[in-house]
């Protein structure tokens, strides 16, 4: 960046640090703010530049780094992902808002909300996404699926017991996996998923997760009696009992829930497709 610009600023934080805070004392300086790090510093990040005219750029150093995956923003190239964003190249995308709280990617409750819980954070370190497998592992096993009631723009939908609620504003989850495949950036919707828990002992119940799973890695959503999929600008969640929700891959919020849109919130440094 110094041989391309000749004069940028540098600044670290320390974990505790507010991102949004500090970047929104720089907002007056800054023409490009380029973010090291994870889905969550550049959650922080695009809080901070939400409804401003500076553009975000991503230097993807987190674990999985689920919006440059989907942005194709270079994911091991350094230099070009320097390039990318000293581009041209800039897209407008919506963001996220569940109970007042920005989210990029998706916020969710169920077994990946508790197994975001049950992550080791040395093992992370370690052994990176391997460490959110092995504690889904412990967390499925463990786990009661929650009655839950969802309302999208006004239409409530049947009160149901899930093993996961997602609301998306990217297709990717969790990596690669296309959880949504319609879901959009730049449509000013938000997506949304249920996997519902079936009627069986509960012995064996919640291994009827892994098979819904793998429809959603086969593209085979649309197939399962079991994975609803809707769309919708205002969506409410409500459970029985208060439903831990976690927003792109960190603890959040509880239920009950209100999510909205903010269309073309936000702007990104990205190709103008992928």
């Amino acid at each position: 960046m110094g041989e391309r610009l000749g004069r940028w600023t540098e600044v670290s934080l320390r974990p505790g640090e507010s991102i949004t805070a500090l970047i929104q004392e720089l907002l007056s300086e800054a023409t490009t703010l380029f973010v090291a790090g994870g889905d969550g510093t550049v959650r922080a990040a695009a809080q901070a530049l939400q409804g401003t005219d500076i553009p975000l750029a991503i230097l993807p150093t987190g674990t999985v780094n689920v919006m440059a995956r989907e942005l194709g923003v270079p994911l091991l190239d350094p230099y070009a992902a320097v390039d990318l964003g000293l581009s041209g190249l800039e897209r407008r995308i919506d963001l996220g808002v569940c109970n007042g709280e920005t989210f990029l990617l998706v916020c969710s409750g169920g077994v990946d909300s508790a197994t975001v819980g049950q992550v080791n954070e040395g093992l992370k370190s370690a052994v990176g996404a391997t460490a959110y497998a092995l504690a889904a592992v412990g967390a499925l096993a463990t786990f009661t699926p929650p009655w839950v009631r969802v309302t999208i723009d006004g239409i409530a939908l049947p009160e149901v017991e899930v093993f996961l609620v997602a609301v998306s504003n990217t297709s990717l989850y969790g990596g690669d996996l296309k959880l949504l495949p319609a879901a959009s950036l730049e449509d000013g919707l938000l997506d949304i998923a249920l996997f519902t828990a079936p009627p069986l002992p509960a012995a064996v119940r919640n291994a009827a997760f892994l098979p819904q799973l793998a429809d959603a890695a086969l593209g085979r959503q649309t197939l399962s009696d079991n994975i609803w999929i809707y769309q919708g600008r205002h969506i409410t969640l409500e459970s029985h009992q208060p439903l831990q929700l976690q927003k792109d891959g960190d603890l959040g919020t509880t239920t009950p829930a209100v999510f909205t849109v903010v269309p073309s919130a936000l702007r990104v440094k990205a190709p103008l497709s992928v």
